[in-house]
């Protein structure tokens, strides 16, 4: 594959391939037919919307997955803790910045998604096999929806929007007590 972002075949587009919510936690997320994706908080319904502002949607790339249970290795993409899983996207290679279209939505890469702890649950393997593969993390930046079956556009940066790292400062507003 050449630039990120770029399609691994020629001949296939990036897809959404599947939508997961979870709305407790400890449990997998359920896969679903539809989801709406709301601006600065998350994807409705999942218990990590609206906690963290950079953190609000997680993607993983069906191609990772299929990698490692061709070797064996079991991993049921409810017990990932991913949100929307891509097809034909060079989802790993995505610099923060990166802005991705899909459905009526828009989002922003923030971070690269970790590998959590908790995956040694499927297999003690996983942390170690998927670091540097675990996809990435958003923001929600059009409140859109999103359905298996979505073309991914894969967008540049926007030069004038400020680091996902930043949050603006509202000058207007005062200290309170809870600062």
């Amino acid at each position: 594959m050449g630039e990120p972002g770029e399609r691994s075949d020629a001949n296939e587009r990036p897809v959404l391939l599947r939508v997961h919510l979870g709305e407790r936690k400890g449990e997998g997320k359920a896969a679903v037919a539809e989801a709406e994706l709301i601006a600065a908080y998350g994807l409705r319904g999942d218990r990590h919307a609206g906690r963290d502002p950079h953190r609000q949607v997680s993607l993983f790339a069906e191609e990772v997955r299929q990698e490692l249970l061709a070797e064996g290795l079991p991993m049921p993409a409810e017990s990932l803790s991913a949100n929307l899983f891509t097809e034909h996207l060079a989802l790993d290679r995505l610099s923060p910045g990166t802005r991705l279209r899909i459905g009526t939505a828009e989002l922003e890469i923030t971070e690269p998604r970790q590998p959590c702890r908790s995956i040694t649950r499927i297999d003690h393997r996983l942390p170690r096999r998927l670091y540097g593969r675990c996809g990435q993390m958003a923001r929600v930046l059009r409140t859109g929806s999103i359905r298996p079956g979505d073309l991914i556009e894969v967008l540049p940066a926007d030069p004038a929007a400020p680091p996902p790292e930043t949050e603006i400062a509202d000058p207007l507003r005062q200290p309170s007590l809870f600062d």
